[in-house]
């Protein structure tokens, strides 16, 4: 159950946060784990604070960087507390896990940044849609098992209803994995640098509106294929 979703913890500051994310996890059936750049692990806090879900730990992928742990998924939602100025498009949490729940042939990753600062506006670029949580007070950042455990409680609500099919949820099929889209994304900003279409004033600004939107199109295996090969075709003209 749930073998699609990976859930991404990065720069997880206290080792306990871990462990209550892996209980939270584990009472809601999840059991795919990644650490980005954990302060400590593994810690003999992060298994007390496991409660009997220590095999999610142990079984944990602990990875160097945010791209390293998406690599081999399709599609990234990221949980984030306040809006940010980047038009990533936005999704409720109900809205979330209608798009997880109608595409159970497609893997995810469910991002969670570090406790203090969440996730940096360059991770969130690599989100093709963001969620923010509401609460009811100005401290409007939940604490980081918290919103494991509201993400993970509510899909398996739903995936225990009979009624979960939702006729305006997009499906999805054969979503190209994010790590050749980000190769995609490389090799195109390269390029346009290479033109100067792309400078030292306006790259910053450039870059974050490319990786909007190409994640937009929901590119699929055979379509960033298709896109790669017309970027190698054009190198290949300039440089003959």
């Amino acid at each position: 159950m749930f073998d699609n979703i990976n859930i991404v913890l990065v720069n997880t500051s206290h080792p306990g946060n871990i462990g209550s994310s892996a209980r939270a996890m584990g009472v809601m059936g999840f059991s795919k784990l990644s650490l980005v750049q954990p302060k400590d692990f593994p810690s003999e806090i992060a298994t007390a604070m496991a409660v009997g879900c220590d095999e999610i730990l142990e079984n944990a992928i602990v990875y160097e960087d945010l791209s390293g742990a998406l690599g081999e998924s399709s599609l990234n939602i990221g949980f984030s507390a306040r809006p940010r100025k980047e038009s990533i498009p936005t999704l409720s949490v109900d809205e979330c896990v209608n798009k997880v729940i109608t595409n159970d042939a497609v893997t995810f990753n469910i991002i969670f940044g570090n406790e203090k600062n969440g996730l940096s506006n360059e991770e969130l670029l690599m989100c093709d849609y963001i969620v923010t949580l509401p609460t009811a007070s100005f401290y409007s950042s939940l604490n980081l098992s918290a919103a494991v455990q509201i993400f993970t409680y509510e899909l398996l609500k739903k995936s225990l209803d009979n009624s979960t099919s939702n006729p305006a949820s997009q499906k999805h099929i054969n979503l190209a994995k994010t790590k050749d889209k980000e190769a995609f994304y490389k090799k195109l900003i390269d390029l346009l640098k290479g033109t100067n279409f792309i400078t030292e004033k306006n790259s910053k600004s450039l870059t974050k509106k490319i990786h909007i939107m190409f994640n937009k199109a929901m590119l699929e295996e055979h379509e960033i294929s298709i896109l790669r090969g017309i970027l190698s075709s054009i190198e290949s003209k300039i440089n003959s």
